[in-house]
């Protein structure tokens, strides 16, 4: 009598090419009979069979070999480690139904037509796609030769209401998308987030057309601020890499660019009103971003209805400032003897240089907010300096309220020109007698269980930043850690949970410059794109990653410098 078990064993992933086959015997005596197992290797399943009674040859063909051979780097098939999606939509969309039907798209005979409202951004954003698409037709991701319904020569953008000019915080990014060819939004908004989507939709055939699904989706972002902050002081990234990043932000239906212009290392803006701040305190002449280049990367973003916010960080982490203005700054004594410190609350001339340094900046960035920084604040050199010390006494105050002297006066001149205001989360947990204008936001960055909980509570509005920091590197595909994060993870009432805005992910520039911005960031902050874009329960990383696997490559092809998202294969 023979027996046999079957047992499949998974050594790596991919696909086989032809038929592998390996046999081994051994033969051994139980209770004084005679047994032999075989074991037979066909296309990666273990076969063992056991024979009792039988008298065979003992054959050996190194069954270890294929154990070793399989872990160790000798691949029975060739190809990528994971194949891509075909057609999926990054960030993944609030609800889609597909009929398992496809149209197509000729690349080089379409066209995208507006038909109903109009205007200069929208027709922009048609002219931005059309190319996009047309140049899709060669992407890195093919789809299998299909049959069509039929082929879409006219791709309908219908805008139901008049064009907004500025991005907010609250814009209606809500749209519908039919794979027909159809864009629908209440709002240009809306129909920048559905055309990336439209585009993506869109895979190439072996025909040269591109393959379509009918479908049809209706989306709206889970979280309306999805943020990402560039540190250009640490180190100078130039103009054209960050145009291409908020290129890649687009693409990734964040909305938020974040720019952090000043640090102690760095005054990287070029001041008409202080032209020493740059001159002083740049790296050098040529690191700095003049008015006209921040109206381009301001209106760049604008186009793809993404706000800029500025931060020019204060009282402290100022340093660079010092280099040409020192009068403004905290004279340190003691062990920070010789060294300046935070800005001198103390002085009226202070808050007069600041006042007209802001207003030239008011006219550069028009989004409603500011991030005036207001973090890691060290009041030492404030406690030792004789002259704040007297201008205490005279005053009948203590060093607990000079962070109030400060914040009370640099927040009401922002107020009056017209900005509401955030600030990282020190500045609210440090100072909670502080009354902060209506408004404010905050950013939490450290210890978010904790601090998400009391800054809700106290009925703030606030962004989350803890573990979305894109420069603590990792080797590999590490976007699932930056996946896996949840910005209501805390304890609070639903109330609470309703203060969160969303979040931003942080490009701190100590180890990221102008060669590895890009793949640092990409496609790193697209998990951060989806978390702060798709429902809470669309969690799975299995199921995300032959998408972002697939978006991946969609990004590469269209010029954005990423890494590879998971393991070795086409992108």
């Amino acid at each position: 009598m023979t027996k046999k078990v079957s047992i499949v064993a998974h050594h790596g992933r991919g696909n086989t090419s032809g038929e592998t086959f390996m046999m081994t015997t051994f033969r051994f005596h139980w209770n004084h009979l005679p047994i032999s197992f075989a074991f037979q290797v066909v296309n990666m399943k273990v076969i063992i069979t056991y024979m009792p009674g039988l008298k065979v040859n003992f054959l050996i063909l190194l069954w270890s070999i294929f154990i070793s051979g399989s872990q160790g780097g000798h691949y029975l098939s060739y190809g990528p480690d994971l194949k891509p999606a075909q057609g999926s939509v990054w960030p993944k969309p609030w609800w889609q139904d597909d009929t398992g039907r496809y149209f197509s798209v000729d690349p080089e005979n379409f066209r995208l037509v507006a038909v109903n409202k109009n205007c200069p951004l929208l027709q922009d954003a048609m002219a931005r796609y059309t190319k996009v698409i047309r140049q899709s037709a060669q992407g890195y991701v093919k789809a299998p030769q299909t049959a069509v319904i039929r082929k879409i020569q006219q791709l309908s953008v219908n805008l139901t209401q008049a064009c907004e000019t500025l991005p907010h915080l609250n814009m209606d990014e809500t749209y519908y998308v039919w794979g027909d060819g159809r864009v629908i939004a209440n709002s240009i908004w809306g129909i920048f987030r559905g055309l990336e989507t439209l585009s993506q939709l869109l895979v190439p055939m072996p025909n040269g057309l591109l393959r379509i699904p009918e479908t049809e989706i209706y989306d709206e972002p889970r979280f309306k601020y999805r943020g990402l902050m560039l540190d250009s002081a640490r180190h100078f990234i130039s103009k054209g890499k960050i145009l291409q990043l908020l290129e890649g932000m687009a693409f990734n239906k964040l909305n938020v660019f974040h720019w952090h212009l000043s640090d102690d290392s760095a005054f990287t803006f070029n001041s008409t009103t202080y032209p020493e701040l740059s001159l002083k305190g740049a790296y050098r002449r040529e690191m700095t971003y003049s008015p006209a280049e921040v109206k381009e990367i301001v209106e760049f973003a604008r186009k793809r209805g993404i706000r800029v916010i500025a931060e020019f960080d204060t009282p402290a982490h100022t340093a660079s400032w010092g280099a040409s203005h020192p009068e403004i700054m905290t004279k340190c004594a003691g062990k920070y003897a010789g060294q300046l410190g935070p800005f001198n609350p103390t002085k009226d001339s202070t808050f007069t240089f600041l006042n007209k340094f802001f207003s030239e900046i008011r006219n550069l960035f028009p989004d409603r907010y500011l991030h005036l920084g207001v973090d890691e604040v060290n009041p030492s050199c404030w406690e030792g300096n004789s002259e704040i010390q007297k201008y205490l006494t005279s005053k009948k105050l203590d060093n607990g309220d000079l962070p109030y002297l400060y914040l009370e006066r640099f927040t009401a001149d922002i107020s009056t020109l017209g900005w509401k205001q955030m600030v990282w989360q020190e500045a609210m947990t440090e100072y909670p007698y502080m009354k902060w204008p209506t408004g404010t936001i905050g950013q939490v960055w450290f210890d978010f269980k904790n601090v998400s909980r009391d800054l809700t509570a106290r009925k703030f509005d606030i962004i989350h930043s803890q573990d979305w920091y894109m420069y603590v590197l990792s080797t590999g595909g590490d976007w699932e850690k930056f996946y896996k994060v949840e910005p209501l993870d805390f304890e609070g009432s639903d109330v609470q949970k309703k203060h969160v805005l969303g979040g931003e992910a942080c490009l701190w520039s100590e180890y990221i410059n102008e060669y590895n911005v890009m793949p640092t960031t990409f496609p790193r902050v697209s998990a951060v794109a989806e978390r702060l874009w798709s429902e809470r329960e669309h969690r799975s990383t299995e199921e995300a990653t032959p998408r972002i696997e697939e978006h991946n490559c969609r990004m590469i092809y269209r010029g954005i410098e990423a890494r590879p998202a998971n393991s070795f294969g086409l992108c």
